[in-house]
């Protein structure tokens, strides 16, 4: 089981943003959007749940952070069976694996493709 932070919220001068989505895979990403129980978020404007992750499969969580430059980074997790299986960092137009199976891969690019967000390099190492 593992627990995720599903949030939409920018600051009350909007030059700060946080959005945490959550993907399912079903041959290509579907985004979800399961019950959980309400917190405070990050910043002033906008909502967050914690939800608790049961369901077996294939989930892909990413979470993004937008700075008063306008620049983001971002966080994005493979989760397999209710178990983290790949966390990669996302910055300056780059996606570098942290810890786990590069082999799923795919999944992040096909997510991040579905967000139009640009990859120009991802490290595998």
């Amino acid at each position: 089981m593992v627990e995720l932070v599903l949030e939409q919220s920018k600051s009350k001068s909007g030059k700060h943003a946080v959005r945490s989505l959550l993907f399912k895979w079903d041959n290509e990403p579907k985004q979800v959007n399961p019950k959980g129980t309400k917190i405070s978020p990050l910043y002033r404007d906008g909502e967050a749940v914690l939800v608790n992750l049961k369901e077996k499969g294939i989930f892909i969580y990413a979470r993004f952070v937008r700075n008063l430059r306008g620049r983001v980074k971002g966080k994005l997790v493979v989760i397999k069976d209710g178990a983290v299986s790949l966390e990669m960092n996302y910055r300056k137009l780059k996606l570098k694996r942290v810890s786990g199976d590069a082999n799923l891969y795919p999944y992040v690019k096909a997510v991040m493709d579905s967000l139009k967000i640009p990859i120009k390099r991802s490290n595998l190492k």
